[in-house]
């Protein structure tokens, strides 16, 4: 037998292998590999073999942690990992470890909790046999002996979200599968995919995902207005962001449904990835996927309490509990509550949001489980606006305006009303298999009254400007279900991973229409752009009539993965989609108007390649082609034709200190036609900006990407990212969007007799944009803004994290698209936590 540092063993006996000398005698069973020991008898599940007291290995194991950075791999390399960080024996038949892959852990854990991470997925179960010993067996396809424990059952979310980032303290995570909902490893996965796990968001006081997203690679965050507006864009590889999942369900494309203002109090993890990904999400844009990962009820008792006080008034709360609701475990709950209410560097505006959350999951048997929950949010903006300000006078010279200028109404607001009741219900077969089937119901409203001075042209004396009035609103309905099936088979000798499914939504907005734009007899002026305070006539905005919009998607997807050799394997997938939506309107007075577009059948294919150079590195490959219906429209009203095109790329990953620290370099190429550029000057009918399809147009770029812990306390999190786009003319296209964009943040905990201290950094540096031509042509210089943090660990439960954003008050613009708004000014963020 060979132990879990590889170390030859003598004189041990395990499930009637006998060793003698060095060698395992022939005649018995197959040899056994690997020697790695657990600890506490899995969390109550080896309590079943003992009917009083505690088992061994709890008596051995308590109050125990270690640091683990084991990355995904095949089962005999990782336990050696194992074996080597805790000196334990994990006794096995070396045929159960053939073929099969572990997800692989990192950060500072018990081991026993480590041991069911490594364990997750791969259809082994464990229980001790002495308290230095622990062995593996396979599940059997009816577990009804007490004697056989599954920690994989008992530990219950840790096990179904194997790339659970909370807790582990790094900035990367061993497992995601947002690209094709085969559990991978980022090196596994031949797309370029970034993670902004728990610890990460917490370092860095990102409560909000537009927030996390402008701290992510390769992502760029063009803010111009306020929050719960629709003045802020995302954009990725050149094009906007408008891919969200959640817990990776599709949102539907319909206005309003997207998660863009979503609060961070509920999620686990944020993974973005990068490129086409019309593989799960059917209409999907070329630029990016954004994932978020709920937090899920954990095995044992747990929780904290937050407060958060920063500038411009800003008070913050926040407060989760985790845990078993029952003695043998098999019922945990989680509920998370947070509430904010702050001002804004930006005059009058005011802002304020509440969050909820709860789930329940059961062990329904040994083998499945079933969770229900449920998510409110609701966030309101005062004396909002949905842009900054004109960028030039009328004469054509560039305005100067303060950082706080305010082009909203004193009574216009943004609100967004949003729940969400979730259930999944999942059940482990004995062969390795899992089923899942997912059910969501999304009802939300959001309500703007719109109020916002950028119209007209200024002048030098603060007149020829003017507000833009109205009002939107609208009750939205999403269901949706997902049903799919994941495992390993075998094919030539060899094992290989298969993912197939079905799924779809349907999802309605309606509301009532309201004046927009062009009110008869409202006066709109505003007599001086430079002292004006928001202090106009509110209209009256009666309805005008009513609307619906109604979408449809249905999908069926698969993607396997096949290994002709341990270092090669090959990704194909497919999804055959139907989508159709309908419009209608109901004017008061005219004539009613409907409107169906649909797309049936249409085939997006996924291919990817990986091959292992060494242990460390990979290569990589991906071919996947490009499906959306676009919402844009020209001049005429139009709706533009979909988006269509093919995406490509190739790079190399690596994995080192055993996963503990993953770096990426990619180089992509997408082609694409009628992608939606702004008509500068012009409008639509209903006085909306104006877009023109353009045809042939390429994006092509490069990005480097490094996350993870370089060494003991040390972790760092960020890359370069470099986009082109051109029209089929050679012409630079979304000149207002970064080409290049830097950021890194890192944070070290200092050793020794400091180790109660941690300190960071973290800056973030974008490129030149432009916009416009001729005179009327703005350039932004390149700027970059750094940010400091310290963190200080008062007593073992509680501790400080000061956070000091734009340190050298860096003024920049976040947007100069069709009006200017500035980035935050320096400010601090204080939070105090306590945790249980």
């Amino acid at each position: 037998m060979i132990d879990g540092g590889g170390r030859l063993l003598r004189g041990q006996t395990a499930q009637g292998n006998k060793v003698w000398g060095n060698k395992v005698r022939s005649g018995w069973a197959p040899a056994l590999l690997g020697m790695l020991l657990a600890s506490t008898a899995l969390h109550g599940a080896l309590a079943a073999t003992v009917t009083t007291g505690e088992t061994p290995a709890q008596v051995a194991q308590q109050g125990r942690t270690t640091t683990f950075a084991i990355a995904a791999g095949p089962l005999p390399g990782v336990l050696a990992a194992f074996g080597q960080a805790t000196g334990f024996q994990v006794l096995y038949p070396s045929d159960i470890a053939q073929g099969v892959s572990s997800p692989g852990v990192t950060g500072t854990l018990a081991p026993q909790d480590a041991l069911i991470r490594l364990l997750a997925g791969t259809g082994l179960i464990a229980r001790f046999v002495d308290p230095d010993t622990v062995t593996l067996e396979k599940l059997p396809a009816q577990a009804g002996s007490a004697a056989v424990l599954d920690p994989v059952t008992v530990q219950g979310g840790l096990s179904r979200d194997p790339g659970r980032s909370e807790g582990t303290g790094s900035y990367t995570t061993g497992s995601t599968n947002s690209a094709t909902k085969l559990n991978l490893t980022p090196r596994e996965t031949p797309q370029s995919v970034s993670v902004m796990t728990r610890q990460r968001m917490d370092d860095q006081g990102l409560n909000e995902i537009r927030d996390v997203l402008n701290q992510t690679v390769g992502v760029s965050r063009l803010q111009a207005g306020a929050l719960g507006s629709d003045g802020s864009e995302i954009f990725s590889r050149g094009f906007a962001v408008k891919n969200f999942q959640v817990d990776g369900i599709p949102r539907s494309t319909v206005y309003g449904f997207d998660d863009s203002i979503s609060d961070m109090a509920v999620f686990d993890r944020v993974e973005v990835v990068r490129g086409a990904t019309g593989l799960l999400n059917g209409v999907g844009d070329p630029s990016a996927a954004v994932n978020m990962v709920r937090k899920r009820p954990t095995p044992v008792l747990q929780g904290y309490a937050e407060g958060q006080i920063g500038s411009w008034s800003r008070y913050r709360g926040e407060a989760d509990l985790s845990g078993p609701l029952a003695e043998n475990g098999r019922l945990r709950g989680r509920v998370v509550g947070a509430y904010q209410d702050n001002d804004s560097f930006i005059d009058r505006l005011h802002e304020r949001k509440k969050v909820l959350y709860g789930v329940l999951e059961a062990d329904v048997t040994e083998d499945t489980t079933w969770s229900v929950g449920v998510e409110y949010q609701k966030h309101r903006s005062d004396d909002a606006s949905r842009a900054g300000f004109p960028l030039f006078y009328a004469d054509g010279t560039k305005t100067n305006f303060p950082r706080s200028y305010n082009s909203g109404a004193n009574w216009a607001y943004f609100m967004h009303d949003n729940l969400t009741v979730f259930s999944d219900l999942k059940h482990r077969f004995g062969n390795g298999w899992t089923a899942t089937l997912n059910v969501e119901r999304n009802n939300r409203e959001y309500d703007g009254l719109l109020g916002y001075a950028v119209r007209g042209n200024l002048n030098r004396d603060g007149s020829g400007m003017g507000i833009w009035p109205g009002r939107w609103n609208s009750d939205l309905e999403q269901t949706s279900i997902n049903a799919d099936v994941n495992g390993p088979f075998e094919l030539f000798g060899r094992q290989h991973e298969l993912m197939a499914g079905v799924g779809g939504y349907y999802a309605k907005r309606k509301g009532l229409d309201y004046p927009l734009w062009y009110i008869t007899g409202y006066d709109t002026s505003i007599p001086n752009y430079f002292t004006w305070n928001g202090n106009i006539a509110q209209p009256t905005l009666n309805p005008t009539g009513w609307s619906q919009t109604d979408e449809r998607q249905m999908a069926a997807y698969a993607a396997t993965r096949l290994r002709p050799t341990d270092a090669l394997s090959f990704i194909l997938g497919g999804r055959i989609s139907r989508w159709s939506q309908e419009e209608k309107s109901h004017p008061n007075t005219g004539v009613a108007t409907f409107k169906k577009r649909s797309e049936n059948g249409v085939f997006t294919p996924y291919a990817g390649i990986v091959y292992d150079v060494t242990d460390i590195w990979s290569v990589y490959a991906s071919y996947t082609s490009i499906f959306k219906p676009q919402d844009y429209k020209d001049v005429s009203g139009q709706t533009l034709d979909p988006l269509d095109g093919d995406a490509y790329e190739a790079g190399v990953k690596a994995e080192f200190f055993g996963g503990a620290l993953n770096a990426s370099a990619a180089v992509f190429l997408i082609k694409q036609n009628n992608l939606g550029e702004v008509d500068p000057g012009r409008f639509t009918p209903d006085g909306g900006q104006a877009y023109r399809a353009v045809k042939g147009a390429e994006s092509k770029g490069f990005e480097l990407e490094v996350a993870g812990e370089v060494m003991a306390g040390w972790q760092v999190g960020g890359g370069y990212s470099h986009t082109t786009v051109k029209n089929a003319n050679g012409q630079r296209m979304m000149t207002y969007v970064p080409q290049d964009t830097f950021k890194l943040f890192t944070t070290y905990r200092l050793p020794g007799a400091l180790d109660r201290v941690t300190v960071g950094g973290n800056i973030k540096w974008e490129g030149d944009i432009h916009n416009g031509t001729g005179a009327r042509r703005y350039d932004r210089d390149g700027y970059a803004v750094v940010d400091l943090m310290t963190r200080y660990q008062i007593t073992e439960k509680v501790a400080a994290t000061l956070n000091l954003n734009n340190l050298f008050d860096e003024k920049y613009l976040t947007s100069i698209q069709t009006n200017g708004y500035y980035g935050e000014p320096r400010n601090v963020l204080l939070s105090l936590r306590a945790t249980w």
